[in-house]
């Protein structure tokens, strides 16, 4: 008597495999639907930091406003030409001490770029620091988000730091900046030196002088690391991130111009902070502050509504990040950087579990970096990218009255214009330049009295022995010298005037 089997009872088919079971079925559609999910998650992820190098690619190509270029370039083609860092220069008869090219390295590299390639080079290294920090912005975040997550806090991000990314050596600052966060993060978690560290710091010190920004938040990161019983290293460990450290420092006093180096930042300080609006406290009534502050608030934010318990390193590299955001405008793209892992890791604690970190996603997104580099080489040496450069704009009538004044002239000049006198007519004495670190305190004082109209605007002529000027044509000065002294008009070009004094 035979028995029908039952849907419990396995059949032939079953024991010998060649029909799965209902629960190989339901097992096979589970893994199934999440590898499609997943791939799903991957092609969203791609399109996150795609956006991001897209944004890169327009902020870092993009038409530009920048008074500071001009003289940067002049600096880099004299250490071209002559090969010295240091000393007096025929731009600056009126400073106080001689100028020091603390910023040498990229200068000097953009000057040869140019020689090169013509206008398009400046433009082309700019969208390759822009491109670079996007890439590390994404790495950041990517710590402890997933893709897509890491791609849209890349964007939030380069939002932040957007008001900072002129094409000056300060964008090197930014990049290095990021790449020694991403080293101490890892630092951090598994207590090895990077001593590679050294050799960056001192690219850094040969570029530009956040570099004591940098060593202060590595500082900083290390003492909390330290000061924390849940993360504190072994004695061994502590001493040699102690000497990692030391050894960043002393990478700063080996540059080729040596240990007085070190005091370069709070020099440049102290003038600066008194006529660049860069040097003062943030306003918080633009999109760039407004996005890094909300980047450091929206960490803040969903710590408490998480119940998590930060570790001290944490909580200090959060206060960090506002501390750099707040106290002085030029600093916002740094906290900004600071924030991104902050605010990844935040956001990735209360989400889904982000996708593993693998060598291949690594070599992808070198592979899409070296694209975009390459899209911005093309845009960049176009027509397009040798009229980026927007300042001053067509100033022709006043160029060529310029042209026509004797070697040596002093010409009373409107600040912002300095660099641009200073690059296109290196023969001519600007009154004062860009680079206030040169100057007399005092100097800069009567000169901004001047500049203002202020009771003793006339004393900076008598001192300097200006009769000519070039300025902003509705500006106080220009008026003051046309009604007042009875300066002539020479000519006018665009928004700016040239004027010569007549008694």
């Amino acid at each position: 008597m035979s028995v029908a089997a039952d849907s419990t009872t396995p059949t032939a088919d079953d024991a010998t495999g060649t029909r799965p079971s209902h629960a190989s079925d339901r097992a096979s559609d589970r893994a199934s639907d999440r590898a499609s999910a997943d791939s799903a998650q991957t092609r969203l992820g791609w399109v996150g930091f795609g956006l991001a190098m897209s944004l890169g690619l327009v902020i870092g190509t993009a038409r530009f406003w920048e008074v500071d270029t001009w003289w940067h370039l002049s600096v880099g083609q004299r250490i071209l030409d002559t090969g010295t860092l240091r000393g007096p220069d025929a731009w600056a008869r009126f400073a106080e001490r001689p100028y020091t090219a603390t910023q040498w390295l990229p200068e000097a590299v953009a000057a040869w770029l140019v020689g090169l390639v013509g206008p398009g080079g400046v433009v082309f290294l700019r969208a390759l620091a822009v491109l670079t920090l996007v890439g590390l912005l994404y790495c950041l975040a990517r710590l402890s988000a997933g893709r897509l997550s890491a791609g849209l806090i890349a964007v939030v991000a380069l939002l932040g730091a957007g008001a900072g990314l002129n094409p000056r050596p300060q964008l090197v600052s930014f990049v290095l900046f990021a790449v020694t966060l991403l080293a101490w993060w890892r630092t951090i978690h598994d207590h090895r030196p990077r001593w590679w560290l050294v050799v960056v710091y001192w690219l850094w010190a040969c570029s530009h002088g956040l570099w004591s920004i940098g060593l202060a938040v590595n500082g900083v990161l290390f003492l909390a690391l330290v000061l924390d019983p849940r993360t504190r290293p072994d004695r061994r460990a502590t001493v040699r991130l102690g000497a990692l450290l030391a050894a960043c420092t002393a990478a700063v006093a080996v540059t080729p111009l040596g240990p007085a180096l070190l005091l370069s930042p709070f020099q440049v300080a102290d003038n600066a902070a008194g006529i660049a609006e860069e040097w003062r406290a943030t306003p918080l009534n633009n999109v760039f502050s407004i996005a890094a502050m909300a980047m450091v608030v929206g960490t803040g934010l969903t710590w408490l509504w998480s119940r998590r318990r930060p570790p001290v390193w944490k909580v200090v590299l959060l206060l960090t990040a506002m501390g750099l955001v707040l106290y002085m405008w030029r600093l916002v793209p740094m906290g900004t950087i600071v924030a991104t892992p902050l605010l990844a890791d935040a956001l990735g604690a209360v989400g889904r579990r982000p996708e593993l970190r693998t060598r291949r996603e690594r070599r992808q997104i070198v592979v899409v970096w070296a694209v975009f580099v390459a899209l911005a080489a093309v845009v960049s040496l176009s027509p397009a990218g040798a009229r980026a450069q927007q300042f001053p704009g067509d100033l022709a009538g006043v160029d060529r009255g310029l042209d026509a004044l004797p070697r040596g002239t002093v010409v009373l000049d409107d600040f912002a214009l300095s660099g641009w006198l200073i690059n296109q007519h290196p023969d001519l004495v600007p009154v004062a330049d860009l680079r206030v670190e040169i100057y007399d305190a005092a100097y800069l004082r009567a000169y901004v009295r001047t500049e203002r109209v202020e009771p003793g605007w006339q004393e900076l002529l008598t001192t300097t022995g200006a009769r000519h000027a070039v300025l902003k044509s509705d500006s106080a000065l220009a008026t003051a010298l046309q009604q007042r002294l009875g300066w002539a008009v020479v000519a006018t070009a665009d928004d700016y005037v040239l004027l010569r004094a007549t008694r």
